[in-house]
């Protein structure tokens, strides 16, 4: 049974969060499968060509190796902040641990809310990004290499489409458990300390709860 963490973000803000063992990427065949390995493919030669550059002292970029350089920390970002979705389409049960100074009914309905707040989020977005796959795939036809920004398009698409299913099963099918923790309260207390003071409180409860990326997570979420 996965466990699902409903982490405070800010005052009356939550989160839904888990780091599934699994590779972060869906496994999933067919269209979905040859996307994100072309995608996998793709971020990996950028990647390769970056330190080539750095290796050779070439301390001037273009905008185009600019612009492939933040698609692909973007996309690396965005995998890592869907990969909850995407676990939870296989899911039938799952425990839901939230903070003690919450009830179990609070917490389930929290839970449920951002869970439609998801549904609403994706439908729309796989069609935006659909369309700009239309869009960027012949305008960018003529750049050299592979057309990063197309497939970085065709992924999201994928990626919105996949989380809409996690979020649909999380919803209506999976069954849900609750559990307490006392751990997830202090986070919430963290929150309101200077931000020194509070990386070293969050990294403490990261130990207790054997999250490895909960602080990593927390501070990108608190301040977007």
């Amino acid at each position: 049974m996965k466990k699902v963490f409903l982490l405070p973000a800010g005052e009356a803000r939550y989160e839904l969060y888990c780091e599934p063992s699994e590779i972060e990427h869906p496994r999933r065949f067919g269209m979905a499968g040859r996307v994100f390995g072309r995608v996998r493919a793709i971020v990996a030669a950028e990647q390769g060509r970056r330190r080539e550059r750095r290796g050779a002292g070439s301390g001037v970029e273009g905008w185009i190796a600019k612009v492939r350089e933040g698609l692909v920390r973007g996309m690396t970002e965005w995998v890592s902040e869907q990969r909850l979705l995407w676990h939870l389409r296989h899911e039938i049960s799952a425990t839901l641990v939230f903070p003690d100074d919450l009830d179990s009914e609070r917490a389930s309905s929290i839970m449920r809310s951002t869970l439609q707040r998801d549904i609403d989020h994706h439908r729309i977005w796989m069609v935006v990004d659909g369309v700009a796959v239309i869009v960027f795939g012949p305008l960018f036809f003529f750049v050299p290499g592979p057309n990063l920004i197309s497939w970085y398009f065709a992924a999201k698409t994928v990626g919105h489409w996949l989380a809409f299913q996690g979020a649909r099963q999380g919803l209506s099918r999976v069954s849900w458990s609750t559990c307490e923790s006392r751990g997830l309260t202090a986070v919430r207390q963290a929150l309101t300390l200077p931000a020194t003071e509070r990386q070293h409180r969050l990294s403490a409860v990261s130990e207790e709860l054997q999250l490895e990326h909960l602080v990593t997570f927390l501070e990108r979420t608190v301040t977007a």
